[in-house]
């Protein structure tokens, strides 16, 4: 059967009026026709690439079968003609499953093309699933969710990333809030995921809950919007926290440190989404002229940058271990990059954190602030780049546990 044109019309000259139309179509292209009551038989058993569903009224009834159509068949293209056009019926119809609308009063070029045009996209919608199902044999896919797995997303994003539209977007990790996980399945944030973004988007699942999202050609502005949008669906009870960082042509590894921190951020904050390297140059290029007065501010992130390698990360991971022993009520979040360095202790009852900022210059402040009944007073202090050592941030960690503990 090579008949891969349904139009679906109760009205006899419509269906003549068309069929004239479409005469410029390949020979191995066929129209066939069927009243609206038998629609939905004939659909479920045929290879239809083209549907046409004419209506005089712009009415429920047919929003409801365009939904019905594009669940039966959904690599099927689906235009609907109108004999009126009413722009906010078109939206509705959109936003159903219609790919393109014609009317009585569309002229047989504009047809045509409508017509290829639902080909071409067949065509791709294809090809894309033949791909799937190679992929399915991978195992690339995770079979809950139909998301791209954790691991699978590391091993390509280098190559990925070599795409313009790709260095121009921005990269998330999405996850519920701790307090509402045993009151709602992640499935449910997949889902929501899955129907705020586009199919050109990134959507990843990794252990512990979490959502990674790549966005071509957006800014972190717009990328919190889609998070605001996801949060909207979730519904104000089952909030969700997300940390967005720039991709640029920076590592994976360097990417996902930089989102991880801002997730954590967003979490001891209790925000929806926090992006801490929002304000970051973007790569430094403009630092590297020869005759660049601001090259000693370089020089200083150079020395400050292994201070962080060298002895905040080592040195917050130590005692991460040493608190998580000592305080076994209490749970412990660090993290340390170029923005801001935190570290934080809390349980049902206090808070306590340490937060270390560079002002990019020649000084460090840092802060211990707490939160909860009969705390100690917040101590705030500032250090010369080169004063701040190990032993100096180690007295620190060692105050702000006794601070915890007293309190």
């Amino acid at each position: 059967m090579n008949n891969n044109i349904l139009l679906i019309s109760d009205d006899e000259n419509i269906k003549n009026q068309l069929t004239n139309q479409l005469v410029l179509l390949r020979n191995s292209d066929k129209i066939t026709t069927c009243p609206t009551k038998e629609a939905k038989k004939i659909i479920e058993n045929s290879s239809y690439c083209v549907i046409i569903l004419y209506t005089d009224n712009n009415d429920n009834f047919t929003l409801k079968l365009i939904k019905n159509i594009k669940e039966i068949k959904p690599e099927a293209q689906l235009i609907l003609y109108l004999s009126e056009i009413e722009s906010d019926y078109i939206l509705k119809a959109y936003d159903t499953g219609i790919y393109d609308y014609i009317s009585t009063n569309t002229e047989n070029w504009e047809i045509l093309i409508k017509v290829i045009n639902c080909f071409k996209y067949n065509q791709i919608f294809e090809k894309d699933k033949l791909k799937e199902k190679f992929l399915n044999q991978l195992d690339v896919f995770d079979l809950k969710t139909g998301l791209y797995k954790y691991n699978y997303i590391k091993e390509i994003f280098s190559e990925i990333t070599t795409e313009a539209r790709i260095q121009n977007g921005v990269f998330g990790i999405l996850t519920l809030d701790d307090k509402i996980k045993t009151k709602v399945s992640s499935n449910r944030l997949a889902i929501n995921i899955k129907n705020s973004m586009r199919s050109d988007d990134i959507i990843a699942i990794a252990r512990g809950g979490l959502f990674y999202i790549i966005v071509p050609n957006i800014d972190i502005s717009g990328t919190k919007d889609i998070i605001n949008k996801i949060q909207s669906k979730m519904g104000e009870e089952f909030c969700i926290h997300s940390g967005l960082t720039k991709i640029g042509k920076n590592s994976f590894e360097t990417i996902e440190k930089n989102a991880k921190d801002s997730l954590q951020s967003a979490i001891q904050t209790n925000e929806i989404c926090v992006s801490l390297t929002d304000n970051l140059t973007n790569g430094d290029i403009w630092l590297e002229e020869e005759n660049n007065p601001n090259k000693q501010f370089l020089l200083f992130q150079n020395v400050y940058e292994k201070k962080l390698e060298n002895i905040i990360i080592p040195l917050f991971y130590r005692f991460q271990k040493e608190c998580e022993t000592k305080f076994a009520d209490a749970k412990v979040i660090q993290y340390a990059n170029k923005v801001e360095s935190v570290f934080n202790i809390k349980n049902k009852n206090k808070q306590s954190e340490l937060v270390i900022h560079f002002n990019g210059y020649t000084k460090i402040k840092t802060e211990i602030n707490h939160k909860g009944l009969e705390t100690p007073e917040n101590t705030i202090l500032e250090f010369p780049l080169n004063k701040f050592t190990e032993k100096e941030l180690a007295k620190l960690l060692k105050q702000l546990k006794n601070e915890f503990k007293q309190g």
